[in-house]
């Protein structure tokens, strides 16, 4: 465990180190602390020059150059080993404060330059490296955030696709359920083969184009009549009592009445009240006069079988919950005389095109 730590520690100190040299610093910055560590350098070599022996006039210095190296950039390391080797030069290689060139000051500088030299030289190879290392942390980092997304994409994408198969298959299931209840209503109803050929075929047609606009929607302006009168013409008119004023919808609000139609319609073709040859539905509308008119429509079926309230909910029944837009407001009651669908939604919610 303390190996561990250990080794998490150490970790720890090189992203530290490896921040503090390749952080961008602006060059007014750089430059200003190059020059401020070789005047530091500098003051303390003066500071200190009585208390050292004779040798060691670079002391203060490779600290300095180092550091402005390090941290300011090539070019401020470069320029700060150019002063420091001046100011050596100068104030602590003999003969003091003088530039003569003597064998001594000679050998001196020469030995500072190729020090110097070497340091400059490894530490911004070190620089170079560690900028390197963190751009390709950075591109692996961003390479891994997109993967990420990708694949919480693909996930969101395969989720959609299921969700998608289920209602097909339920889209199905009503389909081929709404077609085995018309063909046994128009059965019982006909009286010789010819109109049950006509009906049939006249039906199963208007059952097609309700399909059709399902899936394409409806396209400029409808009246909330034509859309009701669309969507269950395949069912025998006589048994639904349709009433309401004339109200424009928007093609948004039209392809949602449609939907809840057309569900409402199924069920009660496949379990309650037009599945039986004694049920009625009636579908009625109204508009309050208020100052902020609501539209409300009412399904209520009556003489069908009992119905009872489902125990889950499904796709279809979440479908008519979804009600007609903002502010839609739905309920289903399973009364004993028949199912009760009542949705309610502003007027002007049903009538915005945006």
């Amino acid at each position: 465990m303390n190996e561990v730590s250990q080794l998490l520690q150490r970790r720890s100190l090189i992203v530290r180190l490896q921040d503090l040299v390749t952080r961008e610093r602006s060059a007014p910055f750089r430059w200003t602390l190059a020059l401020t560590l070789f005047a530091v350098a500098l003051i303390v070599r003066l500071i200190i020059n009585d208390d050292l022996p004779s040798g060691f006039p670079y002391l203060t210095f490779f600290p300095a150059v180092i550091i402005a190296t390090l941290i300011c950039g090539l070019w401020p390391g470069i320029i700060s080993a150019i002063l420091s080797g001046f100011a050596s030069w100068y104030f602590f290689i003999a003969p003091a404060y003088t530039f003569e060139l003597t064998p001594g000051s000679v050998l001196a500088l020469l030995f500072y330059a190729f020090i110097v030299s070497v340091d400059i030289f490894i530490i911004h190879t070190i620089s170079v490296t560690s900028i390197s290392l963190r751009q390709e942390r950075q591109a692996l980092a961003a390479l891994a955030a997109t993967k990420e997304r990708e694949n919480v994409q693909l996930l969101e994408n395969d989720a959609y696709q299921k969700e998608m198969s289920l209602e097909l298959a339920h889209r199905m299931k009503n389909q081929l359920a709404l077609v085995q209840a018309i063909v046994s209503q128009t059965l019982r109803s006909a009286t010789d083969m010819e109109t049950l050929a006509t009906t049939l075929n006249g039906r199963i047609s208007a059952l097609g184009k309700a399909h059709d606009m399902l899936i394409h929607g409806a396209t400029g302006h409808a009246y909330v009549e034509d859309i009701v009168g669309d969507t269950l013409a395949l069912y025998d008119d006589t048994r639904l009592k349709i009433s309401g004023p004339k109200v424009e919808i928007a093609p948004r609000s039209a392809l949602s009445l449609s939907l809840i139609l057309h569900e409402l319609g199924t069920n009660a073709a496949k379990y309650g009240a037009l599945s039986t040859c004694e049920g009625m539905v009636g579908i009625r509308w109204t508009v309050s006069d208020e100052a902020e008119p609501v539209f409300e429509i009412v399904w209520q079926e009556i003489g069908g079988p009992q119905v009872a309230e489902p125990s889950r909910r499904g796709a279809g029944s979440r479908l008519i919950m979804a009600g007609l837009g903002v502010g839609s407001q739905v309920s289903l009651n399973y009364e004993p005389t028949g199912l009760r669908c009542t949705a309610a939604v502003p007027l002007s919610e049903l009538q915005n095109k945006q």
